[in-house]
Parts: C-alpha cells; structure tokens; sequence
C-alpha cells in the first residue's frame, strides 16, 4: 500500500497545490479557503491523571504524656507531612499534527459534501457525524469539614489547672468519664436513659465526638487532601526509562531532575505493527479523496523506580503512516460517508452507496 509523509515548514507543506487531497503548499487559514477545504490530521496525546494525596500531622498539646495517661505508645511529637500517590488513570486525546495539512478541492457534485473539523482544524468526518471522544471527568475533592477546637471540649477544671501536665491529667479523667458513660447507656445502667433508640443514638454520637476531639489532644490531628495533577505526553520516539514525574515525601510534585522525589519511569517501544483495512472499495486515485491515518501501536511501560506498575498497548497516531481514502469513491459517489478516529485519525467507518449491477 503506497503511503504519503509530509514535511512541512513552519507548520504547512512545501508541496504544490493542485487538486483534492493534496498537501497545502502555501499558509492557508484551517478551514474554507477559496483554495477548497484545510484540514489537519491528529497526533495521539497521552494523559496522565495522578491523584495525589497530602497529609498534614499536627501534635497534640498534650503528646507528651500520652504514654502516661492514655497508655498510648509511639505518639509522634513533630509536625510531619506526607504526600503519596494515590491513583494513576490515563486519558488520550488527539492534537493537531502540523506535519498533516492537507486541502480538499471538492468539485462537482461533491461540493456540496459536510465536511466536519474540530476546533483546531482536525477532520473528522465527511457526510456523517463525527465521533465525539469521551475523556476522564476532572477530580472534585470531597467537601472539606472545618475542624473543631477540641480545646472547647475541656472541663472547666481543666481549662483553670496552672500546667500542661494537669490540664493532661483531667482531660485524661474527663475521657474515662464519658466512656464509663457511654457504656452505661448501653448497657442501660444511666441515671437518665434516653427515651427512644434514635436518641439513644445521637447520645452514643456526642459522647464518640467529645471523646475523639479530647484524645487528639493527645494523639494529635492529621488533615487529609487530595489533588489531581495531569501530565501530558505526545511522543513521536521510542522512550527508555525516562523520568515522567517525581513525587518527593514532603513536597509532593517535584521537577523531573529534583533527586527528592521518587522517579517514577515510563518506557515507549515501538511495535512497528499497524491495523491495515480492506474496505472492499475500488482503489484509490491520487485526483481526489481525503488522507487518513494508519496508526501504529506502541507498548507503554510504567515504573515506580524498579518496579514495573502497569503495561498498555496503544494505537498512536505518529507511529503509523497516512493514506489516501478514497478518491474514486468521494468522485463516483458523492455522498459517500467518512468517519475519523478523532484520537487517531484512523478510519473508522466508511461507507458509499454504490449502486447494484443488473444481472
């Protein structure tokens, strides 16, 4: 199958204009021109959706003796913070190639063809309706609590001790007192026992959430965010182990050459296979028509250091070729139906009503 590449200057082809199909040999305006129709292939874009997560552990005022009354061991008593990876999602899109502009000169009854381009010029269908590709949704964090002052939850006995260590020690007091409570509402040994089991519940509830905000006094807090960072490749090369991000313990998304951050690799081999189409349809002509993709399909390898977290196989548009489809057709036939991969542009549905010989 005989295939075309084009090189182009500053974007647009050095080649000579002179009918359908043909590379663009002068800057023209995407779009329709008097020259006829502009239009571009795309290239694949690959994305790279990272969930990160950063956390932020705050002592408690009373992290000091948390061993001592609450018999809790290893209690951190610096202020740390943390970020990791949480979720890698990939998303492809395609981008205009400025190496493929070409410019259909449509005559003829075929003048009137609907020919639909993206927004940057890409084709993407001829007398049918484009593709419309679906990508990830961006990440919305969930709603973010604003935090109470546990400080309110001290007794006033505590709030009047004149040190740290006393204010330690009846917190400790005041926290066995409400869960002596809260077991006593369960078993059903409190003085005053709620009426229904609804109320019961929200009692349980209040006594949980004093409790919670009194021992992180002790234990300290830990805030929780996460973000979503997107990473963007459009490779035209084979790539070995090169660095796609880092991600450093404490300041989350470094630069690639920041030696803080973990590397995390990604690895492009080039399969050098494509997915050739017999449509079945006379052979094309170089006097019409509209160039298309054949997409070549790579392996996508990803690591975290030295170990390997996930292999893709993808179609891009860049590892393949482009062909002329089909002349003859969009000629003899003009309502003939054309559809466009809008990632790869390869062909995904082509179709012409050719009439039935008589017999």
């Amino acid at each position: 199958m005989r295939y075309l590449r084009t090189l182009l200057f500053a974007g647009l082809a050095l080649c000579c204009l002179t009918t359908w199909g043909q590379p663009v040999s002068t800057p023209l305006k995407p779009g329709k021109v008097s020259e006829g129709t502009v239009y571009y292939l795309p290239k694949t874009t690959i994305h790279f959706h990272l969930l990160i997560e950063k956390k932020i552990y705050t002592p408690g005022i009373f992290c000091d003796y948390a061993e001592r009354y609450l018999h809790l061991q290893h209690i951190s008593k610096e202020k740390q913070t943390d970020h990791r990876l949480l979720n890698l999602q990939m998303s492809q899109t395609g981008v205009r190639d400025t190496s493929k502009c070409f410019v259909a000169n449509l005559k003829g009854k075929s003048a009137t063809a609907e020919i639909h381009l993206s927004d940057d010029a890409v084709l993407l269908a001829v007398n049918d309706s484009p593709i419309l590709s679906q990508q990830p949704r961006p990440f919305v964090a969930a709603p973010k609590k604003t935090p109470s002052n546990p400080l309110l939850l001290l007794s006033g006995e505590a709030r009047k001790a004149g040190s740290t260590a006393r204010m330690a020690e009846l917190t400790a007091l005041q926290i066995a007192e409400l869960q002596e409570h809260r077991q006593q509402l369960i078993t059903g040994e409190a003085e005053e026992m709620p009426e229904d089991k609804a109320q019961l519940q929200l009692m349980l509830d209040e006594i949980d959430r004093q409790c919670e905000g009194l021992i992180s006094l002790f234990t300290g807090t830990t805030l929780c965010d996460t973000t979503e960072q997107v990473i963007s490749l459009c490779p035209d090369k084979e790539m070995k182990r090169e660095v796609l991000f880092r991600i450093s313990k404490q300041l989350g998304m470094v630069d690639k050459d920041d030696l803080s951050g973990i590397p995390f690799y990604v690895t492009l081999e080039d399969l050098h296979q494509q997915h050739l189409q017999d449509y079945e349809y006379p052979e094309n002509k170089k006097d019409g028509g509209f160039y298309t993709n054949v997409p070549g399909f790579v392996r996508l390898t990803l690591y975290r250091e030295d170990q390997q977290l996930a292999s893709y196989t993808y179609p891009l548009a860049q590892f393949g070729f482009t062909e002329l489809r089909s002349g003859s057709l969009f000629k003899k036939y003009p309502a003939t139906q054309l559809v466009l991969n809008p990632i790869t542009g390869a062909v995904e549905r082509l179709h012409a009503d050719i009439p039935k010989k008589e017999e």
